[in-house]
């Protein structure tokens, strides 16, 4: 598996994948993304990486900064989907840990993510990888008839902030 930058040749392909894989369960956003708004993103400072086995995209990690504040930019956040047909197989895995040595290098000294309370096959994985809840906003979504909460994880990596 490789992991690259994304391309111009792959912006509708990921649109689709976005589209297909989140889903309410894993966001509380509607999805509605097209190669368009992907090149909207990445005007305005968001960065993809893409994990690619024989030229099929198998998951997409977008990153930005967590805020627009000079004096937060020290930390950035990320969003990650894997493949419908690519889960279970360290995709997700392989896409963070590159990130987080992509991060170190950059220069940044945390890495956040917001996890919602119904995804816990998400909360093991970045429990597993070493982040930490640092906070969680109760019933913070309404959802198909149930309260969800919002999770906010964490990753040190400047160990010396923790």
């Amino acid at each position: 598996m490789e992991i690259r930058k994304i391309e111009p040749r792959d912006f509708v392909k990921v649109a689709q994948l976005e589209n297909e894989n989140w889903i309410l369960a894993s966001t509380p956003h509607v999805m509605d993304s097209s190669a368009e708004k992907i090149i909207g993103k990445i005007m305005t400072g968001t960065t993809y990486f893409l994990a690619v086995e024989n030229d099929e995209i198998l998951g997409i990690l977008d990153y930005g900064p967590r805020h627009k504040s000079e004096f937060g930019r020290h930390t950035v956040t990320f969003g990650i989907m894997t493949a419908q047909e690519a889960r279970g197989k360290g995709v997700a895995t392989t896409l963070i840990n590159f990130f987080i040595d992509f991060a170190k290098k950059e220069g940044f000294k945390k890495i956040t993510i917001q996890v919602m309370g119904s995804n816990p096959a998400a909360l093991k994985l970045y429990n597993k990888l070493g982040f930490v809840e640092e906070g969680r906003l109760k019933k913070e979504f309404f959802i198909d008839g149930e309260y969800i909460d919002d999770c906010i994880l964490a990753f040190y990596l400047d160990k010396s902030l923790m």
